[in-house]
């Protein structure tokens, strides 16, 4: 329904006293006069237009000649006067409506700015639109308030009618709005608090506005509000109504929700309350309770939806910490059911005022858990079914969950076990590789070869570990020890009985082991394996590779420990068949003259069954692993959400085309 509200103000009828009235003309001629064919007698009171130009009070143009005892000067030129309705002068045009246009206009008669609205409908509106119009004007004429647009005169201007008010120069509560500063925010409030007074006023005189919004709500340069456009007004003390069913009045934004739900015989004073409280809301936060890009979403929010906290609201559009007792006062007047709402126009004004004062307030906000019960309470079905579906989902979930869960660690088990089993591979083929070069008398590759693997970037450590945890490719004592037993007189007899390692034996003195003692450094210094002695006893009892994961400053290492077993072979260098000097030095060592066991072994406290000769230790980070854990289950959580999501968008679709919609409030009956 089309409406319009004036959207500049202007003095009240008290405050804009009217000028004299002119007394009977002295001049006995008139030379000339037009007004419609009329004469005019002299002594009629004039108005005289800036610049020239003579007009009565009942806005009959003139000529006149001769003096004029008394003629009252107008603050236009005839000029400006767009067009004469009775006795008033158009000067401007305020706003056009769908039903009406509202104009600034001057009474000839009072001599004051006054705005006109007119209808513009003329013969071709309906019975119900002149009577609705017609009701307006006499509704406001009934109410005499400080804060309230006065209706000065009503009448007919070729077959459009209209009615006269007080003009207030100002501007809408809108430029209030916008005004973000604090003393902005307490002066909106004192507006919204008399205005609050106004409507109890009108009320008490069975008036209901049914429009409260920002632009009726008129400011006038001294701030005092003003309540304007009675348009779609109610006469509750009258049964006949003028609005007819399914007739949608208001604006959605500010509508009261059994205003938006149609029921016409529950929309009452309380529904201006509920309007206010919208106001309000707008004007704490910036912004309507309800946005939307049509009146229909709009009026279904209003039905359905609870407007956003006003405090967050606040916080977001305006940047302000907003009281808490304001909060309060605003989402008590827009409770969804009337019932409990203020009881009255008054009480909200008197809760503003107490805010303003400092003072507590009456309301108290509505807990959580009484919202809740009344949703409840409304939708029982639709709540049992949205239970069932519930836990429906919940337990799809939960498994949907649990199956994803094993098929992540079973991939990342699989993954840490392929590891592991290329670390042992790995250790195993290098003490392979070792223990046939050693065979061949080539312990200088066997030395390259663990040199080599060190600079794989995969590998951290490599080390060849002898059971007294000395490191034997770093500790040269022990080849030169074995190099000088070579070169010794007793070598040969040694070698008497175990012809299959002349050859081998030969090569290493003549080529490996001089290759091997030209790299040595000039400084050595003897390392040993930084190992747990209960753990490196573990390692030793073993003849199979054992592999551990540990956690070395945040990452993950395995490291490999590969037996090396003893071997005649093994004892034809560093065995038991010892020289005087190195049968001394055995019998100071648990672990034979180079640490690598003889008969003295059986007392060692690592390895007494001297079946060890050394341990492989690779050790091999896996941080490559843990990398390719984290993104197959990044990758699989992916495919997760979005089988969750398709999932949950077929259930939107199911709902939207099938579903259940929780029922509005029946607003008025019991919550």
């Amino acid at each position: 329904r089309g409406r319009v509200a004036a959207t500049q103000a202007a003095p009240t009828p008290d405050a804009a006293p009217a000028a004299p009235m002119a007394g009977p003309q002295t001049a006995r001629q008139v030379a000339a006069t037009r007004s419609e064919g009329r004469s005019v007698p002299a002594g009629s009171a004039l108005r005289r237009y800036q610049g020239g130009g003579f007009v009565t009070m009942e806005g009959a143009s003139v000529d006149v000649t001769g003096e004029q005892a008394a003629v009252v000067e107008l603050p236009y030129a005839a000029s400006d006067v767009v067009m004469r309705i009775g006795g008033y002068d158009v000067v401007s045009e305020l706003g056009r409506g769908g039903m009406g246009v509202v104009y600034k206009a001057y009474s000839l008669r009072l001599c004051r700015f006054v705005a006109l609205k007119m209808m513009t409908a003329g013969r071709h509106a309906s019975e119900a639109e002149l009577v609705r119009f017609q009701n307006e004007a006499m509704l406001a004429a009934r109410l005499s308030h400080p804060n309230i647009v006065p209706v000065f005169d009503s009448g007919e201007h070729e077959g459009n009618f209209y009615f006269v008010m007080a003009f207030v120069e100002g501007q809408g509560f809108g430029g209030v709005i916008a005004d973000k500063t604090p003393d902005g925010l307490r002066r909106g409030v004192s507006i919204l608090a008399r205005v609050a007074r106004a409507l109890d006023y009108a009320h008490r005189k069975g008036i209901v506005h049914r429009d409260i919004k920002p632009d009726n709500i008129m400011v006038d340069r001294d701030g005092d509000p003003h309540v304007t456009d009675f348009g779609i007004a109610k006469n509750v003390q009258r049964e006949v109504s003028l609005t007819k069913r399914g007739a949608m009045l208001g604006t959605p934004a500010y509508m009261a929700p059994e205003q938006a739900n149609n029921v016409l015989d529950r929309v009452g004073p309380l529904a201006d309350v509920y309007s206010l409280g919208a106001t309000l809301y707008h004007h704490l936060t910036g912004r309507p309770p309800f946005t939307g890009d049509s009146a229909l979403s709009i009026l279904l929010q209003v039905l359905e939806k609870e407007p956003d906290n006003p405090r967050h609201a606040a916080k977001r559009e305006r940047g302000r910490a907003l009281d808490p007792d304001l909060e309060v006062i605003c989402l008590k007047a827009m409770e969804k059911a009337a019932s409990r709402r203020y009881e009255s126009a008054r009480a909200m004004a008197e809760d503003l005022e107490a805010w303003l004062e400092d003072r507590p307030i009456a309301a108290r906000p509505v807990a959580a858990a009484e919202r809740l019960r009344k949703l409840v309470r409304r939708n029982r079905a639709a709540f049992v079914t949205v239970l069932a579906v519930f836990f429906t989902l919940v337990f799809i979930a939960v498994g949907f969950g649990v199956v994803m869960a094993f098929n992540i660690s079973r991939t990342s088990d699989s993954l840490r076990a392929n590891d592991t089993r290329a670390g042992i591979d790995q250790a195993k083929t290098l003490e392979r590789a070792i223990i046939a070069n050693m065979k061949q008398g080539r312990p200088d590759v066997a030395r390259e070869l663990v040199t080599e693997l060190r600079k794989d970037e995969k590998i951290s450590r490599i080390e060849v570990v002898r059971p007294n945890k000395t490191l034997a490719y770093r500790d040269f004592t022990t080849v030169e020890a074995v190099s000088a037993a070579m070169h010794g007189a007793d070598w040969a007899a040694r070698m008497a009985d175990r012809e299959s390692m002349r050859t081998a034996v030969a090569t290493a003195v003549s080529d490996a082991i001089p290759r091997i003692l030209k790299q040595k450094p000039e400084d050595t210094v003897a390392a040993t394996f930084d190992y747990d002695d209960a753990k490196w006893r573990e390692v030793l009892a073993r003849t199979e590779p054992l592999a551990v994961v540990e956690d070395v400053a945040g990452t993950p290492f395995l490291t490999v420990f590969q037996p090396i077993r003893n071997g005649e072979a093994c004892q034809t260098c560093h065995g038991d068949v010892l020289t005087a000097a190195e049968a001394e030095q055995a019998a100071a060592s648990p672990y034979g003259a180079y640490g690598y066991g003889g008969e003295a072994a059986a007392a060692a406290p690592y390895d007494p069954r001297n079946e060890i000769r050394a341990v492989l230790v690779v050790r091999r980070s896996q941080a490559a692993v843990e990398a390719q854990i984290a993104e197959n289950t990044r990758s699989t959580l992916i495919v997760a959400a979005g089988t969750a999501g398709g999932f949950i968008l077929l259930l939107f679709v199911f709902v939207k085309l099938f579903g259940l919609r929780l029922r509005p409030q029946r607003y008025g009956a019991k919550t």
